[in-house]
């Protein structure tokens, strides 16, 4: 092979490869700049970005669990409790050891007075992370609030 064919072949395929790297990142960026946009306020926003990284196809199963529980997050924030859960149970379909999401879905639960799966929830979050004290004073606090409902 001549030498200006090799070259053309190297610079073709780190172009292909920089290209899926970039793409890669771009959904990581845009979880990135979600999160940030959230943590302003800025839901909305926050909910465009996951979306983009949700629909950029290039996410890790666990990056795309995130994407989706911190949509829900936003979701929920801005009072859409409907899709709030459905994107809660995508996080969990994807990654069901994620306790994150099992955690903020039983927020919305205990937002709809629905005790019961507020309660499974936070216990499940609990079990996959039984040496974190916040999981499991939340699975406390359902407890007593389900036994009083």
């Amino acid at each position: 092979m001549p030498p200006m064919a090799a070259r053309s072949i190297l610079i073709a395929l780190l172009s292909v490869f920089t290209l899926a790297a970039m793409a890669l990142a771009g959904g990581k960026d845009d979880i990135m700049a979600g999160n940030r946009a959230a943590q302003a306020g800025q839901f909305k926003k926050a909910i465009t970005l996951y979306s983009q990284a949700i629909a950029s196809k290039q996410l890790t199963p666990a990056n795309l669990a995130v994407a989706y529980n911190n949509r829900g997050s936003a979701r929920d924030d801005l009072g859409r409790t409907k899709v709030a859960l459905a994107d809660y149970a995508q996080a969990i379909a994807i990654d069901p050891e994620y306790a994150e999401a099992y955690y903020n879905r039983s927020y919305t639960y205990e937002k709809l007075r629905q005790w019961d799966k507020a309660l499974a929830d936070g216990s499940k979050a609990a079990e996959l992370q039984p040496n974190d004290d916040t999981y499991l004073q939340r699975e406390h606090y359902l407890r007593s609030k389900a036994k009083g409902k």
